[in-house]
């Protein structure tokens, strides 16, 4: 819902008096309730911020995450601009630090019991005690170690709750974060610094599982994080932050049954937590139990009065048992709470049809649209209004766009045909309740769902589709899984996701050609070709198969049968550029160089404007010797087209040198070697120019480069064309004797 909100937000246009409360939202957006808390923008100037900080002990630790937080702010609101952030103290402390990882002063008898409570050192004693319980020396060794790690805490607190409230922070570009795992023990000790001197420091096994929870989640190991933070809140009962991380990793994960056994426990002991109560909720109403659903969500609402989701998926039950006029009230909230919340309007919108109200209905889709305008549900629903209140060029406009997006929908070409002729009857067959067309719509969840993904942030996205697959096992949600589950990195969980979809169905071609996709990243390049192999028997016409078969054979090396899979998907299909271009380099690669350049040039017939294939002709022109000024005009062409393409440029200056041009041949060189990063080849090319003028010096210190970065690509299994080693070794002692001799 928070990204909806912010998304929607950055639409609005705002004025100069409402500008500081609309960054002062962005800012809570971005950083948390936490940090906000003791963190308030008080001045915004161009491409800056001005922040007010509870405590200057704080200033270091918000300074050291300022790229992140302008990072966040910029994703939110599409402040493109924002580049600093001016932190200073505030002149009156405004609110208490938040506490992390830091035990209910109220509950600490949930701490175990240190033999001291009188003495400064109580808690290290404490502590001590504890760590005789663990018996593996090693775990005693880094508890030990951590506890004293005291330092920095304040860093590491606000780290840790920047981590926890940002909606995604990048890893490899995933939504995510990292956490400085060794610190952790010094946030939990942070207590005493403003709380109880006599505070316990609890049992380090739950500080142990933390950290494994930590670096699972960092590398979206949702099942092996969920793992730990069970045992963390097995060691750790009464601290309420950790049984809602445990309910979310168990949803994330897909455990539905152990959610909510887990769940209803943790319920017991914090009845009224709303994070516990919405999962709890959202779980029981994708099982069909309606009531325990509502009885949930109306917990949350209580403790949240002012937040949106619960509103909206309480409106959804209610709709399911034929409730309309209470769903309607639910809508409206949602609608009050948050404004900008497309998805609010649009399920008011459909109460507003399903009573009768077709004007009001048209007010609230019109909403969603201006808030969300690739929605295309709400248009759909729109243009049904419009047509039914007579506004038929509204109506005709909206139509004419859905028929853009969806050819193929009858139903909307028949609108069309039906607004053009001019014979829409206004209101002629509604009287009031959702019409038949419109009663097939995404299940909530797919709705937030794709907004999540829409906007990569991909972890809450996941958390929908799980509810999705909680209430109904269908083919979208998995695949929508798999992909992100490839962009985490989890290539087992997006396999797995496939495998399920190939069970669905094990006739479909393109779910065994993106399974086999999965296989071949995933190393498994045997499997890769046996599902496409499987995929050619059920569509043995289809060229593009023999096309992924032939480039699967050459993740094996299997050249001979890439090359044969390659001729037939042109047999089949002989109008695509790149079968010829890819044919021409598997050739190339075996050194047939005349079918190569046939292949090569016919890729070129197809496509005048196919750069690399220009490359290629000159590049072997260049190699053999032979045409050599129909080698340059080809790299000219392919220049044209690419200007700034450092190994076209290494091409163009290597034919000038085997045409006996070496001061060319090194001003392309050397311009390549601005545009292309560290080559071996380049820097092959470039000592065989240098030495030719005579540059011992500079030959040398190219063919040194050439042979570190060799060294280097032979080591990688994916490095590239490289130069032979033992031939650059002799230049290298050639050059050597010269430099001596002219010493």
């Amino acid at each position: 819902m928070q990204a909806v909100l912010s998304k929607s937000l950055q639409e609005i246009e705002s004025s100069p008096e409402d500008s500081l409360d609309r960054i002062a939202f962005y800012w809570t957006l971005a950083v948390g309730k936490e940090i906000a808390a003791i963190a308030k923008v008080t001045k915004v100037a161009p491409k800056t911020l001005y922040v007010q900080v509870a405590g200057k002990e704080w200033i270091p630790a918000l300074t050291a995450l300022r790229k992140k937080i302008i990072g966040e702010i910029k994703q939110h609101s599409g402040l493109g601009e924002l580049s600093r952030v001016v932190f200073e103290e505030a002149p009156v402390a405004f609110a208490k630090a938040p506490r992390l990882f830091i035990p209910d002063e109220k509950k600490k008898d949930s701490q175990p019991k240190t033999s001291s409570t009188s003495s400064e050192n109580s808690n290290d004693d404490g502590l001590k005690g504890n760590l005789e319980m663990i018996q593996d020396p090693g775990l005693k060794e880094i508890l030990t170690r951590l506890s004293i790690k005291m330092r920095g805490a304040a860093l590491m607190l606000a780290g840790c709750l920047f981590v926890s409230n940002c909606s995604s922070l990048p890893v490899n570009g995933v939504a995510g974060g990292d956490a400085d795992l060794s610190s952790s023990m010094a946030v939990k000790k942070l207590a005493k610094k403003g709380g109880d001197s006599q505070a316990s420091t609890g049992d380090p096994r739950a500080y142990y599982h933390y950290l494994m929870a930590l670096n699972a989640e960092r590398e979206s190991l949702f099942e092996e994080a969920a793992s730990h933070y069970s045992a963390v809140v097995k060691y750790d009962p009464k601290n309420e932050a950790f049984h809602e991380k445990l309910a979310g990793l168990l949803l994330r994960s897909g455990q539905i049954d152990e959610l909510l056994q887990v769940c209803g426990a943790s319920l017991e002991r914090f009845p009224n937590n709303p994070a516990l109560n919405m999962i709890m909720a959202d779980v029981l109403a994708a099982r069909q139990d309606s009531y325990g659903a509502i009885k949930h969500y109306q917990k949350v609402t209580e403790a949240d009065p002012g937040g949106a989701r619960a509103y909206l998926l309480q409106g959804i039950v209610f709709d399911s048992l034929k409730q309309y006029e209470r769903a309607k009230e639910l809508y409206e909230q949602v609608a009050l709470a948050e404004p900008n919340n497309p998805l609010g309007h649009f399920y008011l919108g459909r109460a507003h049809i399903q009573a009768g109200q077709l004007e009001n209905a048209e007010k609230s889709f019109e909403k969603a649209i201006s808030l969300r305008p690739n929605y295309i549900q709400a248009r759909e629903h729109l243009a049904w209004v419009l047509m039914y209140l007579g506004k038929t060029e509204q109506a005709l406009r909206e139509y004419k766009l859905l028929a853009k997006l969806d050819p193929r929908n009858k139903k909307v070409r028949d609108h069309v045909e039906q607004l053009q002729r001019k014979s829409a009857d206004p209101l002629a067959n509604h009287q009031s309740g959702i019409p038949e067309e419109l009663q097939d719509q995404p299940d909530i969840h797919m709705n937030i769902a794709a907004i999540f993904y829409e906007q990569a942030i991909y972890l809450k996205a996941l958390d929908e589709f799980q509810l999705l697959l909680a209430k109904e096992d269908t083919k979208e949600p998995h695949m929508l899984l798999a992909r992100i589950y490839e962009i985490l990195g989890r290539l087992d969980k997006a396999i797995e996701e496939f495998e399920i979809l190939k069970k669905m169905e094990p006739e479909s071609v393109e779910i065994l050609r993106y399974a086999a996709r999965l296989y071949s990243l995933d190393g498994q390049p045997e499997e890769a070709i046996r599902l496409i192999q499987e995929a050619v028997k059920l569509e043995p016409e289809n060229d593009s198969l023999y096309h992924s078969l032939a480039l699967a054979y050459m993740g094996v090396e299997k050249y001979d049968l890439a090359i044969e899979n390659m001729r037939i998907a042109i047999t089949l299909n002989d109008s695509k550029d790149s079968y010829y271009f890819e044919l021409g380099a598997l050739l190339e690669r075996g050194g047939n160089y005349d079918d190569a350049i046939q292949n090569m040039q016919q890729a070129i017939a197809l496509n005048p404007m196919h750069s690399n294939a220009h490359n290629f002709i000159g590049y072997m022109y260049a190699l053999q010797g032979n045409y050599l000024d129909k080698a340059i005009s080809h790299l000219k062409k392919a220049l044209s087209i690419q200007p700034r393409n450092g190994y076209f440029l290494d091409s163009l200056g290597w034919i000038y040198f085997k045409k006996g041009e070496p001061e060319l041949a090194l001003t392309e060189i050397k311009k390549a070697m601005v545009y292309a990063p560290p080559d071996p080849v380049l820097y092959d090319h470039l000592g065989d120019v240098q030495f030719s003028l005579k540059n011992y010096e500079a030959a040398n210190g190219a063919w040194k480069t050439s042979l570190s970065l060799t060294k280097v690509k032979k080591d990688d299994p994916d490095g590239g064309e490289v130069p032979d080693l033992g031939v650059l070794q002799e230049k290298l002692k050639k050059v050597d004797k010269l430099l001596q001799e002219s010493y």
